[in-house]
Parts: C-alpha cells; sequence; structure tokens
C-alpha cells in the first residue's frame, strides 16, 4: 500500500504534519478529516534508494524521448470505453487492450492495470508510474470514476478530452506547415545551382553536407529542451518569461488557459474533489509558471474560499475567464462556464496561430526570396566578369 505525507491542522490551528499508508491521496484525506483534522495537503511519498532501469527509463528517459501522444491516449481510452460498455471488467478490458494497442508505453501499463484489477487494486495506482504517458489530470479522473463505481463514464470523458487535445495539435500542425516548407526550401535552394550545372551525386552531396549538421543540430537542441524542460525550476523561469514576451506571451496565455479550463470542466463533472482539479487542472494547462501560481493559490478552497477567489488570486487566468467563473457560480454550476472559457480562448489561439504562423511564414519567405536574388545575382556578375575577362 502506497505512503502518503499529509500536512492537516488541528481545531486550535496548530499545523501538523506526518505519513499514512493509504489506497489513494482522497482515502488518506477522508480518514484524516475523519478525525477531526482539517486537511491542507496529502502528497504521495516516493520511495527511496536505487532505481532500477526500468523506473529511471519511465521516469526519465520515456518523458522525453517517447511520449505517448493525445491521439494514442484518446483511442486508449475510447477503446477501454467500449469494452466496459460490453460487460467486462475493468481487469478483463484492460487485458484485452494490452493485446490490442500499438503503443510499447500503453502496453505495459495497461498489462499493469490489469494485474492490478485481479488482485483488487486500483488501476490509478498504476498509471502514477508511466508519467510519459498519463498525467494528473488523468489520474484524478480515474480515481473518481474508481471511488463512484463509474470507471466506464471516467473513460469516456479521457477520450473526449484527448480527442479535443489532438484537434488542437492537428489545427498546429497545419498552421505551421507552410513555415516548415520554407525552413526546408532554405537548405535546398542555395544547391539549385550544382543540380543545374553539375551532376545529381554532387547535387545530393551538397544538401546532405548542408542539411544532416542542421538536422543533427536541431535533434540535439529538440531533446536537450525537452529534457531540461523536465526540471521544475528550469521550466518555470522559460515559462514566466515567454509569458512576458509581447503577442507571443499573450498566445501562450490563451493556450494554457484553454487547456487548464477544459481540464477542470472534465476533472468537476468527473466528481473529483474541488482542491484536487484545481492542483490536476493546473498541472494540464502546460505552463509550469502558471501551474505553480495556480496550484499555490488552490489550497484557499480549502480553507473556505470559493473557486473564483482563488483563481483570482493566482492571477494567471485572464479577467474574461474569472468573470465568467464569477457568473457561473452564482448559477451553481462552473462546468459550463469552463466549457465556454475553454471554446473562446481555443477559438482565439486558432486565430492567433495562424496569424503567428503568416507572420512567421512571410518571414522566412522574404529570407528565401533575399537568398534566391543573392544566388542568380552572385551568378551573373560571375557569368558577366568572365564574359569581359574573355573579350579582353
Amino acid at each position: 500500500m502506497p505512503s502518503f505525507s499529509y500536512e492537516v491542522r488541528q481545531r486550535t490551528g496548530q499545523v501538523q504534519r506526518g505519513t499514512m499508508e493509504g489506497e489513494s491521496a482522497q482515502a488518506v484525506a477522508r480518514t484524516l478529516q475523519a478525525q477531526g483534522y482539517f486537511v491542507v495537503a496529502v502528497r504521495p511519498l516516493r520511495a527511496r534508494g536505487k532505481r532500477s532501469g526500468a523506473k529511471i527509463s519511465a521516469d526519465v528517459l520515456a518523458p522525453v524521448f517517447y511520449p505517448v501522444g493525445s491521439k494514442s491516449l484518446a483511442v486508449f481510452f475510447t477503446s477501454l470505453r467500449v469494452l466496459l460498455s460490453t460487460g467486462m471488467s475493468v481487469g478483463e478490458a484492460t487485458g484485452v487492450l494490452a493485446q490490442r494497442t500499438s503503443n510499447p508505453t500503453l502496453v505495459r501499463a495497461a498489462r499493469e492495470m490489469s494485474e492490478a484489477a485481479a488482485q483488487g487494486q486500483p488501476v490509478s495506482r498504476v498509471i502514477g508510474r508511466y508519467p510519459s504517458a498519463f498525467n494528473a489530470t488523468t489520474t484524478a479522473i480515474l480515481e473518481a470514476g474508481e471511488e463512484s463505481g463509474l470507471i466506464e463514464q471516467a473513460a469516456d470523458r479521457l477520450a473526449k478530452y484527448y480527442e479535443r487535445i489532438f484537434q488542437l495539435e492537428q489545427a498546429y500542425r497545419w498552421q505551421t506547415f507552410y513555415p516548415k516548407v520554407l525552413l526546408i526550401a532554405l537548405i535546398v535552394i542555395p544547391t539549385a545551382k550544382t543540380l543545374l550545372f553539375g551532376s545529381f551525386h554532387a547535387w545530393l552531396a551538397e544538401v546532405l553536407w548542408r542539411g544532416l549538421p542542421g538536422l543533427a543540430a536541431i535533434a540535439v537542441l529538440w531533446y536537450g529542451w525537452r529534457a531540461l524542460r523536465h526540471g521544475s525550476a528550469f521550466a518555470k523561469a522559460v515559462d514566466r518569461v515567454k509569458l512576458a514576451i509581447p503577442w507571443f506571451g499573450s498566445l501562450a496565455r490563451r493556450i494554457a488557459t484553454a487547456r487548464w479550463a477544459r481540464a477542470l470542466a472534465t476533472l468537476l463533472s468527473a466528481g473529483v474533489p474541488v482542491h484536487r482539479a484545481l492542483v490536476a487542472a493546473a498541472a494540464a494547462s502546460g505552463n509550469r509558471a502558471m501551474e505553480a501560481s495556480l496550484a499555490k493559490e488552490a489550497e484557499g478552497v480549502l480553507e473556505g474560499r470559493t473557486v473564483t477567489e482563488v483563481v483570482a488570486a493566482s492571477r494567471a487566468v485572464p479577467p474574461m475567464a474569472v468573470d465568467l467563473l464569477a457568473s457561473a457560480e452564482r448559477a451553481g454550476s462552473y462546468e459550463g462556464a469552463l466549457e465556454k472559457v475553454a471554446d473562446y480562448y481555443e477559438s482565439e489561439t486558432d486565430v492567433g496561430g495562424k496569424q503567428t504562423a503568416i507572420v512567421v511564414g512571410l518571414t522566412i519567405y522574404l529570407i528565401v526570396a533575399a537568398l534566391i536574388a543573392f544566388t542568380v545575382i552572385a551568378f551573373y556578375l560571375g557569368y558577366f566578369r568572365g564574359y569581359t575577362k574573355l573579350m579582353e
């Protein structure tokens, strides 16, 4: 049984800390509340000692080099919902998924989930071992589904959640397609002279000579960046700077707000307790600076503050989203307002992304045009210079 560290406040106001074993963080919180404590925080304890190769791979290598995409997760949870709807148990459904899923990380996770279910253990404990695949939002929704007995509905919510994320990622890829093509042209166009006046093999060698170092540098920078992003302090500092950049900072905040609102709506509709939902949704925002502010203020709901007060105090979410939350709070339902917030900022992100793609594409296009002009002018200057020498 996993262990958790807790921080509680006694009736006298004195803060007390300790550790306790339990099936989940929520189970430990309920036990402490039954003992008359005011729960401030409950966090899982990591076992000390040497980590095995599999543990290092799951915690360090997998999130950087082969994370599980939103499309794979959408298919995984859709398949889980369909299998559960046929009357299969969780152990049987996850066992089938372990045989049919193509992603190797999800295969291992499904196999362990099936084994845990066969032993009567909650499958939500398993997914915490796969940070490259499952985030805090997924864990919280599955825990709520298991505790309420509505695991099928939880799988359905997760499937819809990841389907929406995949749609947003596809839109982003399409918006950045043209600039990517122009970057490739930036490498290939200077070699056109070799193709026209030389041999194909010489041209291919020049393309590889120009392209391979650039691709290697991009790969090193990309994976190095992703590795550094897993460091909390570095990622928080970078995201804070990102939010401060004119235009791009506004776009980054809108993207993070849309992801936060969509995740929070999904978590609350799944029956996840408000404090846990706020912390998990903050992690789902994708911006470490915003996550830190939202998670820090989330403790306020344990002290009796409203969700609107907590979100407003974080200063991470735009004022319009706070106003909508305040209106929803008076109506007694957050989910609808949060979905509206997510829809609004997703549409704004779509427009802003297209504008950014146009600006970046035009900039690269002008660079390519200038490079072509320079190549043509240099060619004809050399041609006329040689012709003049020949005439002399």
